[in-house]
């Protein structure tokens, strides 16, 4: 199991994304006990699934990707993409990649390939940015710079990125075969690496080696999504509810835009106004402000502070809660602008949930500690039996520009 801290910059918030591999005993399938049934479909929509992934990951929503070169036929579909909203663009592992599949380089101003560095709390990715075609569903954003982990072109690891610990390139240290960043976020940087070259983020790559440099908006790694030509405003992630005792598989529903088709509405759901600079609002958690939080459905497990919430002592789920009996708890989620909206939420012991049924990879009850004061990181389990809305920055819908989050 490890915890890694994901795109450190937009937002400012590291997430933990748990890596465990399948341990105890006993064996069930698990149900479906509530959300859309039917799931949404339609052009604008792909399938998700939650399932153990090619790194034997739980609480891991996939998806496929199809990436050409650009302006040709020349396309790998690759699947078990791992569906994040805390974080923008995408991201592939190199060594999944046909060899045929010939994507060209992203370059700066003098014509050298840029690199990106991405560090995680025990690790980082670092590889080659280059210039493909995407598809989802049937909606493609051309000639989008997406980030290749673990790309040997690209030639050595800068000393500032591969300082903070072990490689993870690979798909198994990685977790999945890539990441679609889905937040509210049109690029993964921002202003702050189009104006300075920030240590151990972006870098220029010439012959001579690689150095930091700053890199414009339209060469960052970005979001798909708002490079659509229709149903670019955001993104709906939809999934099934799950029994208590957890689930071996989940379906679910990736749908593009908001408010754009009759299959994507926000309709009556809450939406909170998110900080335009980290994408975070308030959780209101007995009695403490948490103005840090954030909802990512690539971190497995809800992350927040509780002293009265024991934590887990064996090896199975160092890090999350193990409380006696099931904990039923809630919060507030409030926005930018005062909007509130209680949430109930239970606690399992995370040790009991992953060693009482090793087929199960789906957990709406995990939970553990974060070591980042002011946040509570609404993962994975919050999905569960809802549809979560993510309106992406500077693009309009009816209920105004986001960036906003809704559910």
């Amino acid at each position: 199991m490890r915890s890694l801290c994901h795109w450190p910059w937009r937002p400012a918030a590291c997430l933990a994304l748990l890596i465990l591999s399948a341990c105890g005993g006993g064996a069930g399938s698990g149900a479906s006990i509530g959300g859309p049934t039917p799931l949404p479909s339609g052009p604008n929509v792909a399938p998700i699934t939650v399932d153990s992934g090619p790194a034997g990951t739980v609480n891991t929503p996939f998806v496929s990707v199809t990436l050409c070169v650009p302006g040709t036929a020349t396309c790998q579909t690759i699947d078990h993409v791992l569906v994040d909203t805390a974080s923008s663009g995408l991201r592939i592992v190199a060594s999944v990649l046909d060899p045929m599949l010939t994507l060209p380089a992203a370059v700066d101003g003098a014509g050298n390939p840029l690199a990106e560095c991405v560090q995680f709390a025990d690790g980082y990715s670092f590889g080659s940015v280059k210039l493909a075609d995407i598809k989802i569903a049937e909606e493609q954003a051309t000639n989008l710079a997406v980030h290749i982990i673990g790309d040997p072109a690209i030639g050595s690891v800068p000393a500032d990125c591969s300082s903070i610990g072990p490689p993870e390139n690979t798909v198994m240290s990685f977790g999945a075969n890539g990441i679609l960043g889905l937040s509210v976020f049109r690029e993964d940087c921002g202003t702050a690496c189009a104006g300075a070259a920030i240590p151990a983020t972006y870098y220029s790559c010439p012959a001579t080696g690689c150095q930091s440099a700053s890199v414009a908006l339209a060469s960052q790694i970005q979001n798909p999504v708002w490079r659509f030509p229709v149903d670019n405003n955001g993104v709906l992630v939809v999934l099934r509810g799950i029994d208590p005792a957890g689930a071996a598989l989940v379906a679910g529903a990736l749908v593009f835009g908001i408010d754009t088709q009759s299959n994507n509405r926000l309709g009556s759901a809450t939406a909170l106004t998110v900080d335009p600079a980290t994408a975070s609002f308030t959780t209101i958690y007995k009695g403490q402000s948490l103005p840090a939080s954030f909802l990512d459905s690539g971190s497995n497990g809800l992350f927040f502070t509780d002293s009265s919430l024991p934590v887990c002592t064996g090896s199975i789920a160092p890090g999350f809660y193990c409380p006696t009996s099931l904990q039923s708890l809630s919060a507030t989620l409030q926005s930018a602008t005062g909007v509130s909206n209680s949430v109930a939420f239970n606690v399992a012991n995370a040790e009991s949930l992953l060693g009482n049924n090793v087929t199960y990879i789906a957990f709406a009850s995990l939970a553990g500690t974060t070591p980042f004061a002011g946040s509570f990181d609404w993962g994975l389990p919050f999905f569960y039996g809802r549809t979560v809305f993510v309106a992406i920055e500077g693009q309009n819908t009816p209920s105004g520009l986001g960036p906003f989050v809704a559910y």
